[in-house]
């Protein structure tokens, strides 16, 4: 018992099951440790889908570590999210909803809990976690998503009505700002990668032969399944990398399982100058091989993210979702059909022929890749 008093048991470094990160690193015991950090509040961030809004929402952390020092967070997310959180040092601990509710959320109490998400399933289990103050979105007892803030309701209205998801100015970041009440803007996506993850990305380069005296720009040829609109057509992926290719550069084909058979065409097809990342890459060494790239050329999905997240410069297609919510923090430019009315629609059967992506083409790609080059 008298050990245990003599932990700090309020550190933001506990973790209970096991020694913490400067215990194992340098030694140190919790009496005189010089890393001891008291916890004066502790926020449940409630995000849990799709896995690219997970890694953007991750700017606002370090908005909410600016309020109040000695913050401890706990981000509840789905488990194809979870890995993009792993080694946040914003992040002090990841929950994970799989089908049965955390049980910490039953027990636990919080100074706020944060869920920036009016989808059903968050805002159930946001409203099940104890708190004090709750920011965003919350579900009350009859199934009704309840927007807390001005700001919320504003972003409830623009996911209920295309007029107005079309009409938005703002980008997430703002949006973030207004729906939670930061002081400022929520800043870029956060991702750490080890120093382990980035060897390993080295290597593959080296195994794969990809020269490190080229330019090595990244093709991201899919686009998911919701939104197969965002998708940039076949024929100006070839067109693009051969063009590409015969000015010194090379192509890494960037994608996963969905874009393995394309990739591997587009492989055959391009032939020298093209190489393939693989299609079955855990997240995080997806982005480490995405993070070898000086620029990558992709549609709003979660490559876009990684981009910025690591710092590459994006060149990124829009058509039927909105590019005013994206921002590329000045690494980038985003590029839009011109003369199409219908852009932003969100509908994911658009019977259009040209579609809003197939009339974006090759020339513009290829000035901004060559503008945005390092």
């Amino acid at each position: 018992m008298n050990d245990l008093m003599r932990l700090n048991q309020d550190c933001r470094h506990m973790r209970w099951d096991r020694p913490c990160f400067y215990h194992k690193k340098e030694g140190v015991l919790c009496p005189g440790c010089p890393h001891y950090e008291p916890v004066k509040r502790r926020l449940l961030v409630v995000k849990l889908a799709a896995d690219g809004d997970v890694l953007r929402t991750t700017g606002i952390l370090p908005r909410l570590h600016e309020e109040v020092s000695g913050t401890h967070v706990t981000w509840l997310t789905a488990p194809s999210a979870a890995p993009l959180l792993a080694g946040n040092p914003l992040v002090d601990r990841v929950l994970v909803a799989a089908g049965t509710t955390p049980p910490e959320l039953l027990v636990e109490r919080f100074s706020q809990v944060i869920c920036p998400d009016a989808d059903p399933p968050s805002c159930a289990l946001a409203a099940l976690a104890g708190t004090g103050k709750r920011r965003g979105f919350t579900l009350s007892e009859y199934g009704v998503v309840r927007p807390i803030s001005t700001g919320a309701r504003e972003w409830l209205q623009m996911g209920l009505d295309d007029r107005a998801k079309r009409a938005g100015t703002r980008t997430y970041q703002e949006v973030m700002q207004r729906v939670l009440g930061l002081a400022a803007p929520a800043g870029p996506p956060q991702l750490h990668l080890s120093e382990g993850e980035r060897e390993r990305a080295r290597e593959f380069r080296r195994r794969a032969e990809i020269p490190s005296d080229r330019p090595l720009v990244g093709f991201n040829t899919g686009a998911g399944s919701r939104w197969p609109q965002k998708k940039w057509r076949y024929g100006y992926f070839l067109e693009l990398g051969r063009r590409l290719v015969a000015r010194g550069r090379a192509v890494l084909l960037l994608g996963g399982p969905d874009e393995r058979e394309r990739n591997e065409r587009l492989l055959a097809e391009g032939g020298e100058g093209f190489h393939d990342a693989g299609w079955d890459n855990p997240v995080r060494d997806f982005a480490a091989r995405l993070g070898l790239c000086d620029l990558v050329v992709t549609g709003d999905t979660l490559a876009l993210h990684l981009g910025t997240a690591l710092e590459r410069p994006v060149v990124a297609l829009f058509g039927p979702t909105s590019s005013a919510e994206i921002d590329l923090f000045g690494r980038g430019e985003k590029i839009l059909p011109r003369g199409m009315e219908c852009l932003c629609c969100y509908d994911p059967h658009c019977r259009r022929e040209p579609n809003c992506q197939d009339a974006i083409p090759v020339d513009r790609v290829e000035a901004a890749v060559e503008k945005w080059l390092p």
